[in-house]
């Protein structure tokens, strides 16, 4: 398994497989798409500028591509404020790469690339998520992290220190 940071050079094929992201997410977020087809990828914003705050990778298996994902080194934090904090902002496998362990690998890779305090949100429809974020993190952590109940039922948030 290959973590490899996505340049400007990749970004219409970090896009591409952005689609099948959106697509997962649409099942449960009554996400549609425009009248080309597409979703939009407003979340990409901001990946290819040199604000040194969005880091994208992709994800790769035996050279395939299997998935990406986006970190965000925040100095203030969207969910409970308190400074500085990376935040695994978009995670994504590929369904042909899911459950053989490749995305509990990859999330560790990244907690231990990125040194510090941590944010892992996942979406309160999205239970597959939570139930994968709740055993990776427990795996990385040995237990040491917190599961915060986000108001308005919005989702949960993982927080723990690397």
């Amino acid at each position: 398994m290959q973590i490899i940071p996505a340049t400007v050079d990749d970004e219409t094929t970090f896009r591409n497989l952005f689609q099948f992201y959106i697509y997962e997410f649409s099942r449960f977020m009554n996400w549609t798409t425009t009248y080309a087809g597409r979703f939009i990828e407003a979340d990409l914003d901001g990946c290819w500028g040199d604000s040194g705050v969005r880091h994208p990778f992709f994800i790769r298996q035996n050279g395939e591509l299997a998935g990406f994902a986006i970190v965000d080194t925040l100095a203030e934090a969207r969910y409970l404020g308190h400074g500085a904090v990376n935040e695994l902002a978009e995670f994504f496998i590929m369904a042909a790469f899911q459950r053989q362990g490749l995305g509990k690998r990859a999330a560790h890779q990244l907690f231990t690339q990125f040194n510090g305090r941590w944010h892992v949100f996942c979406a309160a429809r999205n239970q597959r998520a939570q139930r994968f974020w709740q055993h990776t993190i427990l795996a990385y952590t040995q237990g040491h992290f917190q599961r915060v109940p986000i108001p308005d039922h919005k989702g949960v948030l993982y927080v723990f220190e690397t």
